[in-house]
């Protein structure tokens, strides 16, 4: 499993009242073939290409997988002399370019590059500098940070809320009942830790029999939207546990987005990058005729594989409304 942060794209209007309607043909003919565009940083003797590969998925082509590599120089000793070796660490780049949508996953590899900020740059910096020579509009690709309130996320997206998913954290008992007591203190409207000795002792049980660590709620009635309650014992209880451990809530909506939010928090958090889990090992397969087992990947797991990318892109759907954005840039 690998962790990949979410961004999305930002298209600035600047000088293009005719092209701009365009712009998501314009971005997928950059990721056409791979030598579509040259992804670099620097200009002279300090011009650095990065590689890249890119694979449209077969069922939704407007998902680009890319491969995007940086060279590194390595010490080494040869004929116990000092010099240098070429390495070519990549990670993985997902851009969803689907009608309305604007989502981009940047896999987090330290052995590639030290932050997801640098690919993002090195993206944003090069497709800008296309698009502008070609169409006189700008191009950017930004984080999405977690939101601070979830009451906020919940209220605006209520109306088709399905389900929300508490983490359960690695934590000892007698620790999260102080970071509780804690919580006290500071007069939450939703604080109730009225069931939370047997909650606890409830995901005690969990992790000591190994089951997956959250804890998923829904309306009893799937037709019927979950909504916002901070009046129920059950939910101040859950929204107690998660405030007090700091572990952000996942917001799930009957079309597949997933937002993930703290409940509150007294600290500056806008810093904090969405973040997701996926197993890179089905974007390797995207890439390869052959398994590292020696065997050949057969079209039924490639298609599995692209599957699996849809569902993880669509459960950090960044849409946008066209005529919303384009009110705002005029």
């Amino acid at each position: 499993m690998s962790r990949f942060a979410q961004y999305y794209i930002k298209y600035k209007h600047d000088f293009a009242p005719h092209d701009w309607e365009q712009r998501q043909e314009h971005l997928s003919l950059l990721f056409e073939k791979d030598d579509s565009v040259e992804f670099f940083l620097g200009e002279g003797n300090e011009r650095k290409v990065y590689k890249h590969r890119v694979y449209h998925l077969s069922t939704n082509h407007n998902i680009t997988v890319m491969r995007f590599a940086n060279d590194i120089d390595i010490p080494v000793e040869r004929d116990f002399e000092d010099a240098v070796a070429k390495d070519e660490p990549s990670c993985f780049v997902v851009i969803d370019n689907r009608a309305n949508l604007r989502t981009v996953a940047i896999q987090k590899r330290k052995r590639a590059f030290s932050n997801t900020r640098q690919v993002a740059k090195i993206i944003s910096t090069v497709i800008e500098h296309q698009l502008m020579q070609n169409y006189c509009y700008g191009f950017e690709v930004l984080p999405d940070y977690y939101p601070v309130d979830l009451f906020t996320v919940w209220e605006k997206h209520q109306a088709y809320s399905q389900a929300m998913r508490f983490g359960v954290p690695d934590m000892e008992k007698d620790e999260i009942l102080r970071l509780v007591e804690e919580l006290k203190c500071k007069d939450r409207p939703y604080f109730d830790d009225s069931l939370m000795g047997s909650y606890l002792e409830l995901m005690l049980a969990q992790k000591q029999a190994k089951y997956k660590g959250h804890y998923t709620v829904m309306p009893e009635d799937k037709k019927t939207a979950l909504f916002v309650d901070k009046d129920s014992v059950y939910m101040r209880n859950l929204l107690t546990f998660a405030a007090a451990v700091g572990e952000p809530v996942e917001l799930v909506t009957s079309d597949g987005g997933t937002f993930r939010c703290f409940i509150d928090n007294d600290e500056d958090i806008s810093d904090k990058i969405v973040s997701h889990e996926f197993n890179d090992n089905y974007l390797e397969l995207l890439f390869k005729d052959v398994k590292k087992d020696g065997s050949k990947v057969e079209p039924e797991e490639r298609l599995k594989a692209e599957e699996e990318v849809v569902e993880f892109m669509n459960s950090m759907k960044h849409e946008v409304v066209i005529a919303e954005e384009e009110e705002q840039a005029a």
